[in-house]
């Protein structure tokens, strides 16, 4: 039986908070990444990458520094795709080219995390064959990111609607793509 002491002290004192989790937020709308760029009649295969977000924002509402944060091609990978990160102290990456998965390692602020995330390049693989098979190339990225304490926020996504060239028919004029 509890005595009086240990109940009051059980009801004047606030109960436990639990740690609260990273937030992630990502641009809602697709982002568009084109195959092939043309040139006059002939069209090249874009050799470019793309930033993946400009406005990503990463929180933590009690200010727990962030341990990791995971970029994954979730969706639509094909071998060779790349997301790439240049590493800036005290951040540094490993990726797996096997799962199309980003890994940011710190542990560092929120807003540290966040300017990263903002420098993360998405390439699509060289071995597409968009003509082949239109349409069947796009992707989505989730973020998720994880806080000093293991709280690990809520998957973010982001899709990427990678294109190839029009088909364009002229009677009696051969179409040219070369792999530039």
């Amino acid at each position: 039986m509890l005595s009086l002491f240990t109940i009051l002290l059980l009801l004047l004192l606030p109960p436990p908070t639990l740690p609260a989790s990273p937030v992630i937020t990502v641009e809602n709308y697709p982002l568009s990444y084109s195959y092939y760029t043309p040139y006059q009649a002939t069209q090249f295969i874009n050799d470019t990458a793309i930033l993946l977000t400009k406005a990503a924002t990463v929180t933590d509402a009690d200010g727990d520094n962030i341990q990791t944060a995971e970029i994954h091609i979730t969706h639509g990978f094909k071998f060779g795709d790349t997301l790439s990160y240049v590493d800036v102290s005290p951040i540094t990456s490993s990726y797996s080219a096997e799962e199309g998965k980003l890994t940011l390692t710190g542990p560092t602020t929120a807003s540290a995390f966040q300017t990263a995330l903002r420098s993360i390049y998405f390439k699509a693989s060289s071995t597409y064959h968009l003509l082949d098979i239109p349409n069947f190339h796009n992707k989505l990225v989730s973020f998720k990111v994880t806080d000093a304490t293991t709280a690990i926020s809520t998957e973010d996504l982001r899709a990427i609607n990678v294109t190839g060239p029009t088909r364009v028919y002229t009677e009696g004029v051969p179409v040219i793509i070369t792999k530039g």
